[in-house]
């Protein structure tokens, strides 16, 4: 679970922002203890207009963790998610993040640009007490870097030498593990490397990979063919269960040819001919009994639905943190807060932080009595730059209503319209 987190000059986001979900006390089923005596929010919404930077806290949150874990093989590639503030570009790009992994908190900070990772430090608390990871500081191109290594990593000189040798100046101390060529015994490194790939995801999930894999898969584990069937029911979309079914596939003669003469593999060209293709159907229920409605018969907040189940099974069956962008689109916002409190009562360890622009959530009492959760994003008219403030910032009475005082602007982070009338005339 992630502690807190800021960035400097970073997409639209110029001067640091900070988000931090340390909370004081077990006050509600919003929040969990993640190790003894520290409480962390499980969830976070950014609200705002459209172009406001809500999207882009969420895309340094994620880009932080690939700069820890994924390495370069080449020095001419550029580091990972190195995209300035555009006005403030030619400054290097400043981040900071506090986590759980395992239980062990680790803070790591790090400063790049496009070419370089100019400094970075990963400190961590094996024992409750701060100790130094590894501490890595640029000297030149084509240089060696100089790293550090903390003594209770008990690292020997030869492992030190060779972490120091594949570690290329444009990716972390850490992400060295994945590179083949290191035999070594680095297995604090490879601890911290897996836990991260396993639990920490990228935005939306794996967006890749379509409906038809996802359930197909979910339905040769039982359990999580049960979870997915009992979230369609419940979810009151008329659908008892799904399965996996094969459907003829029609391939025009026009394109059939087109494809034989592709210079492609003879493996892409039966793929793309095959005759059939997997899909799913569901099973409806009525009064007069029940029917099949294949996939392509399905809603399209049906689908955005079913995609958003799988982070959600992830979360409810062990410890995961996910970035979900505009997670109420396409959704009706009853659904989409029943969504938000199954992961709110069915996790202790998991966390969500999202996007959205479905301002009902607001008047949930839940969020209304937890206002730390929700952060407010607006543009800088000046700077141009997007600025984050926390709902508990504002100094509400607590008697007076978050939605409320959102919708009438107190908040900020609305589009300020001009006229509805259009003068086309010069």
């Amino acid at each position: 679970m992630i502690r807190d987190f800021w960035v400097k000059n970073y997409l639209s986001i110029r001067d640091k922002q900070e988000l931090s979900f340390l909370v004081k006390g077990p006050a509600s089923e919003l929040v969990t203890e993640v190790t003894e005596g520290v409480f962390l929010y499980k969830l976070g919404i950014l609200y705002g207009s459209n172009a406001s930077g809500k999207s882009n806290m969420l895309i340094a949150m994620d880009e932080i963790f690939h700069i820890l874990i994924q390495p370069r093989h080449d020095t001419t590639k550029k580091v990972s998610g190195c995209i300035p503030f555009v006005l403030t570009k030619d400054e290097p790009t400043e981040m900071h993040v506090s986590f759980y992994a395992d239980g062990i908190r680790y803070d790591y900070d790090v400063q790049f640009n496009e070419r370089y990772i100019m400094n970075e430090v990963l400190n961590y608390y094996p024992n409750k007490s701060k100790s130094l990871f590894y501490e890595r500081t640029f000297v030149g191109e084509n240089v060696q870097a100089e790293i550090k290594f903390g003594p209770s990593l008990k690292l020997q000189p030869k492992t030190q030498d060779s972490i120091r040798e594949h570690t290329l100046n444009n990716h972390s101390v850490l992400s060295v593990c994945r590179k083949n060529a290191l035999t070594e015994d680095v297995a604090a490194f490879k601890e911290l490397h897996n836990w991260i790939m396993a639990n920490y995801h990228d935005i939306d999930g794996d967006e890749e990979k379509g409906v038809v894999d996802t359930l197909k898969e979910a339905y040769l584990i039982p359990k999580k063919r049960k979870f997915y069937n009992t979230m369609l029911q419940k979810a009151d979309l008329n659908i008892l269960e799904y399965r996996p079914v094969v459907e003829d596939r029609y391939v025009p003669t026009e394109l059939r040819e087109l494809i034989q003469k592709e210079n492609i593999s003879e493996k892409i060209k039966e793929e793309l001919l095959r005759p059939t293709t997997d899909s799913i159907e569901f099973v409806n229920q009525s009064a007069n009994g029940n029917f099949v409605i294949p996939l392509r018969w399905q809603s399209k907040g049906t689908i955005k639905y079913i995609r958003i189940l799988e982070a959600l099974y992830d979360m409810i069956t062990s410890p995961h943190v996910y970035f979900l962008d505009e997670l109420g689109e396409d959704l009706h916002n009853d659904l989409l807060f029943y969504y938000l409190n199954v992961f709110l009562f069915n996790t202790d360890k998991s966390q969500l932080i999202i996007t959205s622009q479905e301002t009902t959530l607001l008047s949930q009492d839940l969020i209304n009595e937890n206002r730390g959760v929700v952060w407010f994003v607006e543009k800088n008219r000046e700077t141009a730059s997007s600025e984050y403030s926390r709902g508990d910032s504002f100094g509400l009475h607590k008697n007076l209503s978050l939605y409320n005082s959102y919708r009438i602007g107190r908040l900020g982070a609305k589009p300020e319209l001009g006229s509805i009338f259009i003068n086309l005339e010069d």
